[in-house]
């Protein structure tokens, strides 16, 4: 059960205790608060049912009233001289199971001295006991809650990931089809008719040309994975910042890049005598263009606020470089709203959430030992699928060519020799551009694993830092992450916020390269 159970004993005062126990029910859960009247079953046996309780809890409460110590049997007896008297032992079984007993004195109750007490009891006397008030409720409620905080959990579960929207087409099924497309290709494109209206001139059969344009094509994707491959380190410092800054800042920053392709693409369209035709389908792309995109800004808002307020997020199975960033970056802004001590919540849901993101590293390290046929099937199963088609469309193309020459009666070796070196061009090209992407994306992986681990492991040292007692007591509950949104992080922001992260806990060097501009 855990939580909190409430010892006070019966009289006047009990509306008193019943209030208590719904502010508490309201902060902690009410599975976490026990109260023998609302908790315990009809039928349930009472002595067990309270032994069991008292070991199970975290916390007890010992409610005292005015005339607590000298309350009395009808037979004059003193009830705490009782042995049997269940105020008692229930107060004797947290003494001495080493649980935390705080005594509350409601209005008028003044702390017995210890010799007041039974010898068992004697050391409630030696605790500091905060008041209970009707004329000062909420401010006396919020400094026994701030105290309970410290060793009493609120119920509360991890948050799943959001499922993946829709259906998506992969393993054996696009396999398939990509075998069915590639077969269709190889044979179907040899058996076009083609006229021979190029016998005799300079001009190159249609399929042949059609080959060497493909080539071609497959040229832009390996310029540009081969480009970011040589400014790697410029693109991976782009992706850490974009990754820690929420979605509307990162929109605050980039929308002028938008607005000036846009510019752009109007300018292009209307230079010259288009007509109203092309004016009007550039107006409709844009205005579909923009409705997406407020639609998407409309998602993203709602999920920013969303992994804010309700904390732990569990991170998916296979989570990307900017999830596995920003909830580093989320953890990190929520320790900087974070007073020391963490109450047991805040230490929970902090160190659960670094488990999860440790978890998260190993998988992500797992996923960088990948063979490169495991990468494309898993990463990416349609990019496999397209360039599979894309060469047997090249491949188709070279026969129909050959096909094309030796029906005009001018088929030589040399021709043929050549139109195998065009598919073996489109193979190499194919194959350079899959193994630099593999490369780039291990390489991408193994440093993200460095720099997480590490930025992980000084989060964890702040955690525990803030973990320890702090010399002034708590007068309030400490604050929850939905009683404030999530602070927008600048560019000032981030280095001030990182600079004093940087100065708290190392490694030093980890959490300069981390927040580097």
């Amino acid at each position: 059960m855990s939580g909190v159970f409430i010892n006070y004993r019966r009289g006047g005062h009990s509306g008193v205790v019943d209030d208590l126990d719904a502010a508490l029910a309201r902060h902690f859960g009410r599975e976490q608060v026990f109260l023998d009247r609302p908790s315990l079953l009809p039928g349930q046996r009472f002595a067990d049912a309270l032994a069991e309780r008292v070991t199970d809890c975290d916390a007890l409460i010992a409610v005292l009233h005015p005339g607590w110590a000298d309350a009395r049997h009808p037979s004059g007896a003193r009830r705490l001289d009782d042995p049997e008297d269940w105020v008692r032992r229930e107060i004797e079984w947290a003494l001495a199971g080493g649980k935390f007993v705080l005594p509350v004195l409601l209005d008028g109750a003044e702390m017995p001295t210890a010799a007041e007490l039974p010898d068992s009891l004697r050391a409630l006397a030696g605790l500091n006991a905060p008041r209970l008030r009707a004329a000062h409720w909420s401010a006396d409620l919020a400094v026994v809650i701030a105290a309970l905080e410290g060793v009493v959990r609120p119920d509360w579960r991890p948050v799943d990931p959001p499922g993946e929207r829709g259906a998506r087409l992969g393993g054996r099924w696009l396999a398939a089809l990509t075998g069915v497309v590639a077969a269709t290709v190889l044979v179907g494109v040899p058996l076009l008719p083609q006229d021979d209206d190029w016998v005799g001139t300079e001009v190159l059969p249609y399929t042949l040309t059609a080959a060497l344009m493909c080539c071609l094509l497959l040229c832009a994707p390996l310029i540009a994975v081969a480009a970011v491959r040589v400014v790697r380190r410029s693109v991976d410092d782009l992706e850490r910042e974009l990754h820690t800054v929420r979605h509307r800042t990162y929109l605050r920053r980039t929308w002028p890049i938008g607005v000036g392709l846009i510019l752009v693409g109007v300018y292009g369209a209307f230079r010259g005598d288009l007509g109203m035709l092309r004016a009007l389908v550039l107006l409709l792309v844009l205005g579909v263009a923009v409705a997406r995109a407020a639609a998407a800004d409309i998602r993203l808002r709602r999920r920013d606020d969303d992994l804010w307020a309700r904390w732990p997020h569990r991170l998916p199975d296979r989570v990307n470089r900017a999830e596995l960033r920003r909830a580093v970056a989320r953890l990190h802004l929520r320790l900087d709203r974070m007073t020391a001590p963490l109450s047991r919540e805040q230490r929970e849901k902090a160190g659960w959430e670094l488990d999860d993101i440790a978890g998260a590293v190993r998988r992500v390290a797992g996923e960088a030992g990948r063979t490169r046929g495991v990468w494309l099937r898993r990463d990416h199963p349609w990019l496999f699928a397209l360039y599979t088609v894309w060469l047997a469309l090249i491949a188709a193309l070279a026969v129909a060519s050959g096909r094309a020459f030796a029906d005009a009666g001018e088929g030589t070796v040399r021709r043929y020799v050549t139109l195998a070196v065009i598919v073996l061009v489109g193979v190499l090209l194919a194959l350079g551009t899959l193994e630099i992407a593999y490369r780039y994306q291990r390489r991408q992986r193994r440093e993200l694993v460095r720099q997480i681990g590490g930025y992980r492991e000084s989060l964890a040292a702040r955690v525990a830092g803030m973990s320890l007692p702090a010399r002034a007591k708590a007068t309030a509950p400490a604050p929850r992450p939905e009683e404030y949104a999530e602070p927008e992080q600048d560019a000032a922001a981030r280095e001030s916020s990182a600079g004093r992260l940087v100065a708290a806990a190392p490694p030093v060097a980890l959490w300069k390269e981390f927040f580097r501009r």
